[in-house]
């Protein structure tokens, strides 16, 4: 399973998409939507969409797609945010930005670090660089062996699961 594409709302998708083409080594281009872009990354089909702060998709008319349509109140902040995995080091994604005059900060949870990287000072990217993804991958590894192995109705079962 991959996760193919999130979308961000932001304030200024050109410049937020060029600060994420740097952070992720990816390119840029126009979305289908004016003033919309793409940042492509990763495998084919990986992409972060950003929107202007303004649009809401709604659900359209039976049997029709989602509609795009201007908020008269965006939020400011949201409970959303994404998680990343990059290349790049920890001190380069902070360097970018800074160069952004964004908020990155690196932070522990409790058995892995991240770095909390604030798009426009407004939506939380959780930004992983190869070391940090390292240990959020094995934490995720521990938890989910042991929730498989609380849930299993044998040993035999528990057996089966990931061990570290």
């Amino acid at each position: 399973m991959q996760i193919l594409h999130t979308s961000i709302p932001v304030r200024d998708p050109k410049r937020v998409a060029q600060a994420l083409a740097e952070l992720l080594e990816g390119v840029t281009f126009d979305f289908l939507h004016p003033g919309c872009y793409f940042v492509t990354f990763g495998q084919p089909g990986s992409l972060i969409e950003l929107y202007r702060k303004e649009i809401e998709l709604r659900p359209g008319e039976p049997e029709k797609p989602c509609e795009l349509t201007d908020s008269d109140a965006p939020a400011r902040f949201t409970g959303s945010h994404t998680a990343i995995s990059v290349s790049v080091s920890p001190e380069r994604a902070m360097e970018i930005a800074r160069a952004y005059g964004w908020r990155a900060e690196i932070h522990r949870r409790r058995v892995f670090r991240v770095i909390e990287f604030w798009i426009e000072n407004e939506y939380m990217l959780e930004v992983f660089p190869p070391e940090f993804a390292s240990e959020y991958v094995a934490a995720c590894k521990l938890v989910c062996s042991s929730a498989m192995c609380a849930e299993a109705t044998s040993p035999l079962e528990c057996a089966d699961a990931p061990q570290e």
